[in-house]
């Protein structure tokens, strides 16, 4: 079910004065929610809608509570107008990004401000009802901590790994078990409307929204963690393909010779270069005496996982950062083609790998500046996210907003 605003399922008449009635009402939430706070007559210019008529619909939004007078604006001549802003606290918007080993749950007001953050680690995902009931348990259990109603929560957006059709809220990688969709599952297990997508191109969506993507029109955002996604902003659009299943990145095919991924094809990406590839090549040399700062740590007993690698690079460990070095020259290889066929004015590096900065970036850069051509690398920025691995979960927040504003 699409997201609705408390007051929207509240409102009577016909269906056609009804959705006439929240199309003029939205209007304005969304020129408020874009540019922060605004007058009558900046309404009124931005919407194309009459003095009168913005007027009372305002009256209106203030009644209900979703608007607040935001005091006296400077006059431009005459008298000072009011200005009216969102009221952050009207609703809320829940964000979950479901990952291989972790969960991490997110609660937004409406000023796009976080009131909280949970991560949940070694939560392992899982095909199976028990991951799912275990998830509905986590969301209440922050409401009821937040002392948040669910008819205060307007939407819960959800980042997950893998194909997903997001139009029709199904996923077939993970958590493909709902028949009737995950979307719809979740809905109906918590009472409010679930939007989901897949995970690479919800962190697009929060780079374009909330990070270094703001204003570009051709962007690459790599999430780069335990495995590797994609996801693609063309002329200023988010780009899904003909079934929503655009940016599978990690599954082109680098090495005809190479070893069988989990996909059940030869020789991807994957299998040369992605957060669980680098942490196994690791662990194999650990264990034949190889010396690294994280050798202790396995010798103590602790597990040697993807987090533990990041920490032993920014750390300067000379041995995590070589076998990081080669992993960025296959990304890099990678990386060339996509390059030479959408001429993107920007690639972010995103996910759990860009705690690392420089340390995978100069490489990535290494072998796109060795393989392809100058003059079309030249012009293609390579950057970290500021982001990092939360840009997913700002993207949930984004893709939410978007459907209930119909913001593009």
């Amino acid at each position: 079910m699409r997201p609705e605003f408390k007051y929207e399922k509240e409102l009577a008449g016909t269906a056609n004065a009804k959705k006439r009635k929240m199309e003029q009402y939205r209007k304005i939430v969304s020129h408020l929610y874009v540019i922060g706070k605004a007058s009558i007559a900046d309404i009124v210019k931005q919407s194309k809608i009459s003095q009168p008529l913005v007027a009372s619909l305002v009256d209106d939004l203030l009644g209900f509570g979703i608007l607040l007078d935001n005091g006296i604006g400077e006059s431009i001549g005459g008298r000072r107008p009011n200005l009216y802003c969102i009221n952050p606290e009207y609703q809320y918007v829940l964000g979950i990004d479901i990952n291989l080993h972790t969960l991490t749950i997110a609660l937004f007001d409406l000023n796009n401000q976080l009131v909280c953050r949970q991560e949940f680690k070694n939560f392992d995902l899982e095909n199976s009802s028990i991951y799912t009931d275990q998830l509905v348990v986590k969301v209440n259990e922050i409401l009821r901590e937040m002392n948040i109603s669910t008819a205060n929560v307007l939407a819960m957006g959800v980042s997950i790994p893998g194909l997903v059709d997001a139009e029709n809220g199904i996923t077939f990688t993970h958590l493909s078990f709902a028949k009737e969709g995950l979307a719809f599952y979740l809905s109906n297990k918590l009472g409010f409307s679930v939007l989901l997508d897949n995970d690479a191109r919800l962190m697009a969506l929060g780079e374009k929204a909330f990070g270094k993507a703001k204003g570009k029109k051709d962007v690459l955002c790599l999430n780069l963690s335990n495995r590797i996604g994609l996801g693609i902003i063309l002329n200023g659009q988010l780009y899904s393909g003909k079934n929503g299943f655009a940016g599978e990145f990690g599954h082109i095919l680098i090495d005809p010779d190479g070893d069988l991924c989990y996909c059940g094809k030869i020789g991807c990406l994957e299998t040369l270069t992605s957060g669980e590839i680098l942490v196994r090549n690791i662990n194999k040399a650990l264990e034949k005496g190889q010396a690294s700062l994280l050798s202790s740590k396995k010798d103590k007993g602790f597990s040697v996982d993807l987090r533990a690698v990041i920490e032993a690079i920014v750390e300067g460990d000379q041995f995590a950062i070589d076998q990081l070095n080669k992993m960025g020259e296959y990304l890099g290889k990678g990386l060339v083609t996509l390059i030479h066929l959408l001429n993107p004015e920007m690639i972010i590096i995103g996910g759990r790998l860009a705690h690392t900065g420089k340390y995978i970036s100069d490489p990535v850069n290494m072998a796109m500046n060795k393989y392809a051509m100058d003059r079309i690398s030249s012009e293609t920025e390579l950057v970290c996210s500021e982001l990092l691995d939360d840009s997913a979960l700002m993207g949930t927040l984004s893709n939410v907003m978007n459907e209930v504003l119909g913001i593009n």
